[in-house]
């Protein structure tokens, strides 16, 4: 009887070892397989990493290869910005010495004017000088003369019978034209004393020159302006008057019929 109970005993151990051996077994076959699965899972890991490792030593490389770049390249910013300084200063300076050449220009052409003015003044004298030359020459340096242009100018500004006052019946167009007669030859210069006949039987009197350089030359004495007579034109159109001064149409008609110059 206990020789059955030992077997039956055995056989449940024996059962007991077996069944733990198989799932034990199975146990390290499932672990086995996990671990298989780990290694491929590493090895896919480890071939991922070489990969990442490869790609970044190129990233790394294309850093450092831009990174040189960009030193090279800041390198050349830095030198043009030096040149674009540099040129900026010529340019100013530039700009400066163009600002004074213009005014040494101005300068100059302010004294070529000056320049040109005296040789022009100096000119009307030598014409001036020749005529005196020339009237002494044929033994008339003593006798009347016609002027240039300039002369008479200055006789004007130094005579003062258009600031005498215009008396109506007493001091009129006829005593300032012979006064200014009078003092022109007084001064050597050859005036003529000229009529002026409207309609209606009116008339005016005024003086003229000869100039030398201007030909004939026509003053209103009474307030020394110019007079360009045109036949058939009213008198007070044809005189030229000062500035902010101007003649108004007098009452009666003095269209310009005939005028007559006596020297």
């Amino acid at each position: 009887m206990k020789r059955w109970i030992m077997l039956i005993i055995l056989a449940v151990v024996s059962l007991l070892l077996f069944l733990l051996f198989y799932n034990t077994n199975a146990q390290l076959h499932t672990v086995e397989a996990e671990f298989s699965a780990t290694q491929t899972q590493l090895e896919s890991t480890r071939t991922e990493l070489n990969t990442t490792k490869v790609e970044l030593g190129s990233t790394k490389t294309k850093l450092e290869a831009t990174s040189v770049k960009l030193v090279t390249t800041e390198t050349e910013l830095q030198s043009t910005k030096d040149q674009l300084q540099s040129t900026e200063t010529k340019l100013a300076s530039t700009e400066t010495e163009l600002r004074s050449a213009e005014t040494e220009l101005a300068s100059a052409l302010t004294d070529l004017s000056t320049v040109q003015a005296e040789l022009d003044e100096k000119e009307i004298e030598l014409i001036e000088l020749q005529v005196n030359y020339e009237g002494l020459m044929a033994g008339h340096g003593y006798t009347i003369k016609d002027p240039t242009y300039s002369e008479l100018m200055r006789f004007l500004a130094d005579d003062d019978t258009d600031k005498a006052e215009y008396i109506k019946g007493e001091y009129e167009c006829t005593e300032f034209s012979t006064d200014l007669c009078n003092r022109a030859e007084e001064r050597g210069i050859r005036c003529a004393y000229v009529t002026i006949q409207f309609p209606d039987g009116m008339g005016h009197a005024i003086v003229a020159f000869n100039t030398i350089d201007k030909g004939l030359t026509y003053i209103e004495p009474q307030h020394d302006d110019l007079v360009k007579i045109v036949i058939g034109k009213p008198f007070y159109q044809c005189i030229m008057p000062k500035p902010d001064y101007y003649y108004t149409k007098p009452p009666y008609d003095d269209t310009i019929e005939e005028v007559l110059v006596a020297w």
